[in-house]
């Protein structure tokens, strides 16, 4: 197989680690080094890409999520003291829980500021700098996995999903879906 080299974008690799709570946790610089198991998901992507995307555009997220996991389980570490301008891990996951707690509501980043202890302008920097996005894309990406993960469950209608997970309406989740997966959201739950 012809040698692959991956760009991998700083700001979703901070995303990824805050997921997991780890946001301040940095790629491991090495010189050298074998990872069987990243080469084989890797090899994955590659094939798929070669192939022409056959098994889909959720194939290729859930395989490139593996990408990430892998990445920064096993290559990522995490500085001894936190850089300064920066939000610190309890205060994320604050924000991340109250987010969750009012989705279906509008959410101000002065209130999310608010538990930080920050000015808007402030917590707006800082928060981009922990997470590799804005406040604003944050809070779009948390309702985006809700609102997938209800389409899965099969439960609701669209609409209802929408307005319950904080967009405008369903044409408004429709295009994040598309936006985001590729898909349209009746293909989310394949």
């Amino acid at each position: 197989m012809d040698t692959l080299l991956l760009a991998v974008e700083p700001s979703r690799l901070t995303l990824a680690a805050a997921e997991d709570d780890a946001p301040q946790a940095r790629l491991n610089e090495r010189l050298s080094g074998y990872d069987a198991e990243l080469l084989a998901i890797v090899e994955r992507l590659t094939m798929e890409a070669r192939a022409g995307h056959p098994n889909g555009p959720l194939f290729w997220s859930e395989i490139s999520g593996d990408f990430m996991g892998r990445l920064v389980d096993s290559h990522m570490s995490s500085p001894a003291r936190p850089s300064r301008g920066v939000i610190g891990t309890p205060a994320l996951r604050q924000i991340r829980d109250y987010i969750s707690a009012h989705l279906a509501e509008p959410i101000e980043v002065a209130a999310l500021a608010g538990l930080a202890g920050r000015s808007p302008f402030h917590f707006t920097r800082a928060f981009a700098r922990s997470v590799g996005m804005t406040p604003h894309r944050y809070v779009v990406h948390l309702r985006l996995q809700a609102a997938v993960a209800r389409i899965r469950e099969g439960r609701t209608r669209l609409a209802d999903i929408a307005a319950e997970t904080g967009f405008s309406d369903q044409s408004h989740l429709s295009r994040w879906i598309r936006r985001v997966h590729g898909v349209a959201p009746s293909d989310i739950g394949l």
